[in-house]
């Protein structure tokens, strides 16, 4: 999961590790993506129910879920920017099919799952509205596409890097807001090695 607050300061803070927790015990518990959002989405209504009136949070997020084989990845998009498929010199938004509210304005809609396939050597990558709503000195704002849209090996920490280093020159090194971002790849054997992960970063 990947997931963006609304908000700054304690309150914000609290919010997200209250997210993180609920996040983490119902995905080692739970198999189904549509349950694990639910068991979000009455978190952030028990959240907003604790705050006071016209403060009320919410949160987009993506969530995941890579079986076994690696083959296809299902994807659920609470509003979120949409995580970026890397594969052989493209980079390809993966759209929900129909779009949903974030948690916290969920309420007991439910959500649908999409399904993608994933290539061998392709990157997942996913990433918060700091990415896309930063902004170059003319004011225009950032789009990682054409970033990504180019040779780049089959590994998670060296797109990542890529892309902030992009950012970086695109801004010149000026963010007004916080990015997080984090990448996935399919290795490139086809015996269904172990999937190589990055952290977050910072």
């Amino acid at each position: 999961m990947i997931a963006d607050v609304r908000g700054r300061g304690l309150g914000a803070v609290q919010t997200v590790n209250r997210l993180l927790g609920t996040f983490y015990e119902a995905a080692a518990h739970i198999p189904g993506l549509t349950d694990v959002v639910d068991r979000l989405e009455e978190l952030m209504q028990r959240v907003n129910a604790e705050t006071e009136e016209g403060l009320e949070s919410f949160a987009t997020a993506v969530l995941i879920d890579v079986p076994n084989d690696g083959s296809v990845i299902y994807v659920i998009n609470l509003g979120h920017p949409a995580p970026l498929l890397v594969h052989q010199g493209r980079a390809s938004p993966l759209e929900p099919a129909a779009p949903s509210l974030p948690l916290g304005n969920l309420g007991r809609n439910r959500v649908l799952v999409d399904r993608y396939t994933l290539p061998h050597d392709a990157t997942l990558v996913l990433f918060t509205d700091g990415l896309v709503e930063a902004r170059d000195r003319h004011g225009t704002f950032c789009d990682p596409v054409p970033f990504l849209s180019h040779t780049l090996p089959a590994d998670p920490g060296v797109i990542l890097d890529a892309l902030l280093a992009d950012l970086t020159r695109y801004t010149e090194g000026h963010l007004d807001d916080d990015a997080a971002l984090m990448a996935v790849t399919r290795p490139p054997d086809a015996s269904g090695g172990t999937r190589r992960k990055s952290p977050p970063h910072p």
